[in-house]
């Protein structure tokens, strides 16, 4: 059995290279190891930095991003389990409120950013798509966050952005939530228009601008 520092660089090594057998291979052995889960699942989370870095050089593109995210996923899934017995519970970031706009369907983005967000170790609401702005307040309220990450992927339905500040301004609550907004369409100069706090180009620049905003 490999010990825990080979362990560990095989783990970070595999994931960026998109190898799902052996990141597999290295999580099996580190839970028999009995080696501590929160260390590998840190290792893990700078390979998936590591990864997004490659997709904003052109390097990866988006199917290597989905799969290194859900290989990363199934990785955090069979560590926490073992937290979990272990009576163990991992830390959360904060709570991010996440959603396709009301009118839009399209979720490749969103779950990209989602997949990202949670091996990051931040909680994702994923409210899904065709979200009015008014579900999208309110669950932001239920779960006591700041922070509601929106992407539009038609330019038919940039104006939802414009529905949830209108609602929040309302409701006499704009100051509680930041709004992070992206989208194929979607630029900086439309974020500026509108006065949205967060534009996010990518979903590796959408866990980084989330890490900022929390710690704020």
């Amino acid at each position: 059995m490999s010990d825990e520092t080979e362990l560990l660089e095989d783990g970070y090594t595999a994931l960026v290279e998109i190898n799902e057998g052996k990141v597999e291979e290295v999580v099996n052995e580190w839970i028999e190891g009995n080696f501590d889960p929160v260390k590998l699942l840190n290792k893990l989370a700078d390979a998936m930095a590591e990864i997004g870095k490659k997709f904003e050089s052109m390097e990866y593109f988006l199917p290597q991003v989905m799969i290194g995210a859900e290989t990363m996923e199934k990785a955090n899934k069979a560590l926490s389990e073992k937290m979990a017995a272990e009576g163990v519970t991992s830390a959360s970031l904060g709570t991010v409120v996440l959603a396709t706009v009301e009118g839009d369907i399209h979720d490749l983005g969103k779950n990209l950013v989602g997949g990202m967000l949670k091996t990051a170790g931040f909680k994702v609401v994923d409210l899904g798509t065709d979200v009015p702005a008014a579900k999208i307040i309110a669950a932001a309220k239920e779960n006591n966050t700041h922070l509601i990450a929106a992407s539009a992927l038609m330019s038919a339905t940039m104006s939802s952005f414009k529905d949830i500040l209108g609602l929040l301004e309302g409701m006499g609550i704009r100051d509680q939530f930041k709004l992070m907004i992206g989208g194929a369409p979607i630029t900086q100069e439309y974020a500026d228009e509108i006065g949205a706090d967060y534009y996010a180009q990518n979903a590796a620049e959408a866990v980084e601008i989330t890490k900022k905003a929390m710690a704020r």
